[in-house]
Formats: C-alpha cells, structure tokens, sequence
C-alpha cells in the first residue's frame, strides 16, 4: 500500500541524513495539495531543536525525489514534503486491480487474529426499532471489514431472555387479557403500554390454554415465555431482512444455567473485589483496576443482576484468547462500560484488547417533518416499518453515514427517491453504468492494453481513488469508523462519473477502448468490493 511504501522510503532516508534524534515516527497522510503529504521534517526539526525545517525536508527530498513512485516531491510551507504520484505507477495499479479483481482489497495485517464483534442485541420485550437497529449496519458492517483485514471474526448476538424486565411483559399481557374477559385489572406504572403488547396478549389468549392462566403467577410466567419467543423470531426476521450475519446466538439464562455467572462471582469474592451491603452482594473494585466502579452483582432476593451475567459473558469471551474483543451498545449503557471494563481487568484481561463502540439516537423524518409516532407500536417507530418502506440497501447506507457518536436523523423521503439526491441510489446507479459499458462490449474479463494510454487527469484521477480501498480497510481495522466507507463509496461514484463525462470510453478507437474498459473494470471491482462490505447490493441494472 502507498502509505507503507512511502514511509518506508522515508525511513530509509533517514539514515542517510546526518541527525540526530532520529527514532520518531513518520506518519504520512492524504494530502491537502499533493497525493500525499508528511510533516516528518517539522517533527525532525522540533526534536533536534532546530529552526532549519527546510534544510531538513530538503535533505530527505534529496534522497527519495528519483523515486519512479513520485511524478514529483515538493516542499511546502513549515517543511511539509508533498509526494505527487506518477503516471506510470498509477497504471501498474491498475493492472494489479484487474489481475487481483475481488481479492484487491483483501489484506493479511491482521491473518492469524481472531476477533469478537457483539451488536444489535435489542431489548427482547418489544418490536426491534429503527434506534437500537442502527448497531445492527455498524456492527455488520465493521465485522466485515476486520474480516478483509485478515481476521477470523465471531458475530455475536445476546438474547436477554430473563430479568424483571421479561416478567413485566408477561404481566402486562395478562392485565390486557384480564381487560379483554372483563376482569378489573389497573397496569402498574413500570409496565408496557405499547399497542404491540395488546396485539400479543390477543394472540397469547387465543395459543395459551385457560388452565395456565387460571394462576396470575403461571399465567404471567406462561405469557412471558410466549410473547418473548414471538418477539425474538419477529426481530431475527428483521435482522435477517436488513442482510444482517450473526454466527452465535446467546441466552442470558444459559450463563445461569451453565453456572458460569455463579463461578466469575465466586471469583471475584476470592480477588475480595466485592462486598455485601443491604443483603445484596456488590462488586467493588478498588483502585488497581480503573476507577471506583460498584454495582450489584446478586440482588438481596439471591437473584443475580444482569451486570453478573454479561461478566460471566466477556469472562466466557476471553478465556478463547480473542485478539479483539467489541461491543456495540446503544448510548444509553455508558454507565454500564465503565464498570464492565474494571471487570474485566479485574479478571486479568487486557483492556487494550477490549473496546466498545456507543451509538447516539436515530430521529426519524419526512423531509421536514419528524414522525414521531406509528401505528403498530403507538410509541415509537419499529425497524421492521421502515425496512417494508425503504428497502435493506437505504437502510442500512443511511444508519451508516455519520460517526456512531454522533445522532442523526433519517429522511424516510430522501431514502425512497431514485434520484441522485438519494447517495444509494447515485451510487448503485454508477456501478450499473460500469457494468452496462462492460457489457456493450462484452467484457467481463481483462484484456491485454496500453497502459499508457491511460494518462488525462481524470482516468489518473479515477485509479487515484481506487488504490484507496486498501488503505480504507486497513484504517477501519484499526479506528472502527465504518461511516468512512460510505464516504468513501460516494467519492468514488462521483469520480467515475467525472472521468465518464470527460473520457469517451467506447470508440472507434479499439486500443483506447480497451484501455478505458480495463479502467472501468478496475473500478466496477473497487465499486463492488465497498458495497459488498457495506452489505449493499450491486445492481447490473438499473
């Protein structure tokens, strides 16, 4: 990869130049006026408390400017080296492109690694909606990429099939069935209310036989197991509708059941990481692991909390070795991070190998207009709803456009146009067009070309943007910033389209046709390889 060869390149300059101070690192980064940049010479400077940047970037230009890499190396303002790639590498690219075809972006940095993605694990009493969806894209999305770095990567999903908030299901299903036979029954506070309960607690009435609800505490045992199972097949279709992979599902009760939740407590207890107050049982970890991070491991009833459970989980998770292990959890569990990682390091687990990615809120709107309600659940809008409106390739583009820090809002209108407006829509309709050339022509497969004919700025330009790919998967692999790739999808749609409005690309001129459908190939395979990671279709045709 480029940055790889020209920081190499740079080290080896390094050696020749008669400095001190020399062990720093030389980063290097798309540049603002060259292809690429460095500010390796400022940062040699300041360490050998020079004010000579100039003479310094001079020495290191000196020494790599012959380079066939570099059309030309210039110095710019405060000693930044600005690298301008040259033609003739640019074409050997893309040769490589179309030899290597899907397998371009492909890496091995991170071969012999494995890694541990958890996401879209929803809450398991209600309908999956369009907020906790959006970890589903994110997680997806970013395993995908760890996996075209090179590593072995596990999907997880967590199934928190037990706990207060399942036996309130249960008993709001059974105050609506008590309703329904004209029974007087009032819903406590902390119940759900939604209209999604109604419509099971009419569906339970109808599967579950009287006898069971006959008892008010087997009654509201029997309507939990049932509406909990209908919830979670309905949420999986979902998942399954939005392409999205999971390769191992997890039921919080069977970490109860397998007795590991009751091993990591009796752990614990024996590193005296707990202590009891209020008959409750308490992690309290001091201050060799993190920050003062106390929560309830066993509540004073003898039932273990669901911050227990998910220990017993992440101890589950490291003890296979993993080399990365990530979390993608709504917003609204940063207080619960912090007290799983002094867990964790509790354990002797290695943070470093450890990170968790929180989304923000999704606001959805119509245009200018913000839903705030829907029909099926009278309190907020359900994925499954917007998936039936805007098709799995909208969706999931849109959940993954901006930085998961950061919330956004939906435009329901702006996902359904097919138009240029909507950026799926302009992308997928740029990977048509290169197929339709391909297909005019008749060439799905390479051929040999002049590859010097591929030389104005806009066909430079083009393979420019493609020999980007890589580098992409490599820096996702290591910051988790999917959103980059739909960035990143746009860019390269746009300069396609730039290239095919300045460049004929079928023409009486057999030698020049062949040379722009090897470049159009070239780039139908980056186009696909960045949609195929962002879990979007491409269409031949449009």
């Amino acid at each position: 990869m480029i940055k790889q060869e020209i920081s190499y390149l740079l080290k080896q300059a390094l050696e020749q130049i008669p400095l001190e101070n020399k062990d720093i690192s030389t980063e290097v980064f798309k540049g603002k006026f060259g292809d690429y940049s460095t500010n390796l010479a400022f940062k040699l400077a300041e360490a050998n408390n020079s004010k000579d940047t100039s003479e310094i970037a001079k020495k290191i230009v000196a020494e790599i400017k012959n380079n066939n890499l570099f059309e030309k190396v210039e110095i710019a303002a405060q000693g930044f080296i600005n690298f301008y790639l040259s033609p003739e590498f640019l074409q050997k690219e893309l040769q490589i492109i179309t030899e290597k075809k899907e397998s371009f972006s492909r890496l091995e940095i991170n071969k012999g690694k494995s890694a541990r993605v958890e996401y879209i694990s929803a809450n398991p009493t209600g309908p999956l909606h369009l907020g906790n969806a959006r970890g589903g894209p994110l997680g997806d999305t970013l395993a995908n990429v760890l996996a075209e770095s090179g590593y072995q990567v596990l999907r997880e999903y967590v199934h928190n099939d037990i706990g207060g908030q399942v036996e309130r299901l249960g008993r709001s299903l059974f105050h609506y069935i008590k309703i329904e036979q004209n029974v007087q029954s009032e819903l406590q506070e902390d119940d759900y209310k939604g209209e999604y309960v109604k419509e099971l607690a009419k569906e339970a009435s109808k599967k579950i036989a009287l006898e069971k609800l006959a008892n008010e505490e087997e009654a509201v045992r029997a309507l939990s197991d049932f509406a909990l199972n209908k919830l979670f097949d309905e949420n999986l279709l979902v998942v399954e509708g939005l392409g999205i992979e999971i390769d191992k599902i997890f039921n919080e009760s069977d970490f109860l059941i397998s007795g590991e939740t009751e091993k990591v407590i009796k752990k614990l207890q024996a590193l005296g990481l707990t202590q009891e107050k209020e008959g409750a049982v308490w992690f309290a970890p001091n201050d060799d692991y993190l920050e003062d991070r106390e929560a309830v491991l066993v509540k004073s009833d003898g039932k273990p909390t669901y911050f227990a459970n998910d220990i017993a989980y992440h101890n589950l998770k490291f003890k296979d070795k993993p080399d990365l292990v990530i979390d993608i959890f709504g917003s609204n569990h940063h207080g619960h991070v912090p007290k799983l990682q002094a867990a964790i390091s509790a354990l002797g687990y290695d943070l470093a190998k450890f990170r968790v990615i929180l989304y923000q809120y999704v606001r959805l709107k119509k245009g200018e207009a913000v839903v705030k309600m829907a029909k099926r659940t009278g309190d907020y809008v359900t994925a499954e709803e917007v998936l039936k409106e805007v098709g799995k390739d909208a969706f999931r583009f849109f959940l993954l456009q901006r930085s998961p820090e950061t919330h956004m809002d939906f435009d329901l209108e702006l996902a359904k146009k097919e138009s240029d407006d909507n950026p799926v829509y302009y992308i997928q309709y740029a990977y048509a067009r290169m197929s339709s050339l391909i297909a005019k022509e008749n060439r799905e497969k390479a051929v040999k070309v002049d590859l010097k004919l591929i030389k104005e700025d806009q066909e430079l330009e083009l393979i420019k943007k493609l020999i980007e790919l890589p580098e992409l998967v490599e820096t996702i692999s290591k910051n988790f910033a999917v959103h980059q790739l739909t960035n990143y999808a746009l860019e390269l749609a746009d300069c396609f389209n730039r290239f095919y409005e300045a460049c004929r690309v079928i023409s009486e001129d057999k030698e020049m046709t062949d040379s722009r459908l090897n470049l159009v190939s070239a780039a139908k395979i980056t186009l696909g390889n960045t949609l195929r990671l962002l879990g979007i279709s491409a269409p031949e045709r449009m």
